[in-house]
């Protein structure tokens, strides 16, 4: 495999566990009688797969897609928007202080963006890198996305200025995002 056919081999699978995931969440929350816990049961699990997933996008995909793509800049900034969106709608289905069918509605919402967004990346912006971008980027971007993932929320990345990891820690425990099970309504 010259570093093309693949790419991202291992977004594309968590791709396809995360549509597994949303299906169930879908389920669950168009059961009439369905608990709520087992919904918001469902939106942790999304929140713990789509946290480093989304994470390793932002600094490794959409990079490669704004060097190597004519509509690069403009699909990475759709792309960062998506993301944005995502987050707050996962914040919202996630809020106690909502109620069910508040909750419901944003899950709803929520699982109907997640899958145009997948889908984007799966039908336009991976082919386009794969015809695109050499066969070198390809690789490095997938080793870097794997190697990422190790590291925890909030950890500086390589060639940021001192501090950023700090900063981006107390933004992933004000905005939810830290996993300390303490969610907060954009």
């Amino acid at each position: 495999m010259n570093g093309a056919e693949g790419f991202p081999v291992r977004l594309s699978a968590e791709h396809r566990a995360i549509e597994a995931l949303l299906r169930r969440l879908n389920r669950t929350t168009t059961r009439a009688g369905t608990p709520d816990e087992e919904a918001l049961r469902l939106l942790g699990s999304l929140r713990r797969l789509l946290a480093p997933h989304l994470l390793a996008e932002e600094a490794h995909l959409y990079p490669l897609a704004r060097r190597c793509l004519v509509a690069g800049d403009a699909l990475a900034d759709a792309a960062d928007g998506s993301h944005a969106a995502i987050r707050r709608l996962l914040d919202r289905a996630q809020d106690g202080r909502l109620s069910a069918g508040g909750r419901r509605h944003a899950t709803a919402v929520l699982v109907v963006l997640l899958r145009a967004h997948l889908r984007g990346e799966e039908e336009r912006l991976f082919p386009a890198l794969r015809a695109r971008a050499a066969p070198r980027d390809l690789r490095t971007c997938e080793r870097r996305m794997h190697e990422g993932r190790g590291r925890r929320p909030g950890a500086p990345l390589r060639g940021l200025p001192p501090g950023t990891g700090a900063i981006a820690a107390l933004r992933d425990h004000v905005s939810g995002h830290d996993g300390s099970g303490h969610h907060h309504s954009p």
